[in-house]
């Protein structure tokens, strides 16, 4: 019966080894902004051509994309506590609030 005990602990073993590789993955507050940003766009009906894509530095978040009639879409949120998100289409701001309070609309939606 000893012999099999390893049988029984071999898969426990394996399971604490796939908990073990699953790590924080780089990008999530990345891709929280890009979700959010898209939310943001999608409810105000603005015409995507090209959905924006964002990238980060040490002090923001930004994401730019174009609307059908080629007009820029930027989006920028200060990579601080608040993540207050502007979004603007053709150099006019439709949006400004925080990211997390649209993340948080958009699962209430639901």
């Amino acid at each position: 019966m000893k012999r099999y005990a390893w049988l029984l602990a071999a898969p426990l073993l394996v399971g604490c080894s796939q908990i073990d590789g699953l790590q924080p993955v780089s990008g999530v507050p990345l891709s929280t902004v890009g979700i959010a940003a898209n939310q943001v766009l999608v409810a105000k009906k603005v015409p995507i051509k090209t959905a924006p894509i964002c990238t980060e530095s040490a002090t923001e978040f930004i994401c730019t994309g174009a609307t059908l009639k080629d007009e820029p879409i930027t989006v920028k949120v200060p990579n601080d506590q608040a993540q207050v998100m502007t979004i603007t289409v053709g150099g006019k701001q439709i949006f400004t609030g925080p990211v997390q309070d649209v993340i948080e609309a958009s699962g209430e939606l639901r």
